[in-house]
């Protein structure tokens, strides 16, 4: 297994592709064996880099406090361990955090930035609503397929769990072997709970992308729209009906968005800009 020593710590990581690096951050507990799918589509136009943060999947977890500045400074340090020097950088949910504090404290790192479903913070963005919350708590509580199943209403549109559960219970089995032990995970909450960006987001100097779905319930789209408030020159998607699992549901339209994006931003497409003034 391919893992790179970063700040005293082993991530885990793969690398797919060829092309221009697209870096790819995953959320609170997330890893790679959950996203397959996202890597299978962009391997196609970039050189893909995915690896499991500290507390996540076969990276290690120290038994240490984390914070969302430090998970961009692993970030970073695996870049650098990779020799790469900058990338697109594609950060879904607490990624999208991750994503934020890469480009405020690494802006040498950050080609451009795309933010999925994420907020710049709880301080000044909307919470979820209460029955939400408390639908998330009851859900600590259950464990195997129930809490699988449970996980998915928050997520995606019930036509979408009606037709695709068999799939998605064998893609949710396969990654639970890999889930964060509950000390790590919980971590990870607290750095995610201590997130905030917007004082900082004037600063981000990198072109930006933020894609939200309309009936994200975990983290309302009105923090897509104070993102784009707050980023200078930042584009916005609103995907229609889409929950904050669009990047499966919605796979298709989202994918298009960030290759559309990832390829805009891209050195080939300044190179030929420059050339043809």
């Amino acid at each position: 297994m391919p893992k790179a020593r970063v700040n005293g710590i082993e991530l885990y990581y793969e690398v797919h592709g060829e092309g221009e690096p697209l870096l790819l951050i995953r959320g609170l507990g997330g890893h790679l064996a959950e996203v397959p799918f996202l890597v299978e589509s962009y391997r196609r136009h970039f050189r893909v880099i995915a690896f499991d943060s500290r507390g996540c999947g076969r990276s290690d977890k120290p038994e240490e406090d984390y914070s969302i500045a430090g998970f961009a400074d692993d970030t970073a340090a695996l870049l650098d361990a990779l020799g790469i020097a900058e990338a697109v950088v594609h950060g879904s949910s607490m990624g999208g955090m991750i994503a934020q504090e890469l480009a405020l404290l690494h802006p040498q790192k950050v080609r451009a930035l795309v933010l999925a479903c994420t907020t710049a913070g709880a301080a000044g963005g909307v919470a979820p609503a209460m029955e939400t919350i408390q639908k998330m708590v009851r859900n600590q509580s259950l464990s195997g397929d129930e809490a699988i199943a449970a996980g998915w209403e928050l997520g995606y549109s019930a036509s979408y769990i009606a037709t695709h559960s068999d799939e998605m219970m064998a893609r949710s089995r396969i990654a639970g072997q890999y889930a964060a032990p509950r000390d790590a995970y919980m971590r990870q909450v607290i750095a995610a709970a201590k997130h905030n960006t917007y004082d900082r987001l004037h600063q981000v100097t990198c072109p930006a992308m933020i894609i939200h779905g309309s009936a994200d319930v975990m983290i309302p789209p009105a923090n897509a729209h104070l993102l784009k408030q707050h980023i200078p020159h930042a584009e916005l998607h609103i995907l229609e009906g889409m929950g904050h699992g669009y990047e499966l549901e919605a796979q298709e339209q989202s994918d298009a968005l960030v290759i559309d994006f990832a390829q805009r931003h891209s050195r080939m497409a300044e190179g030929s800009a420059r050339a043809a003034r």
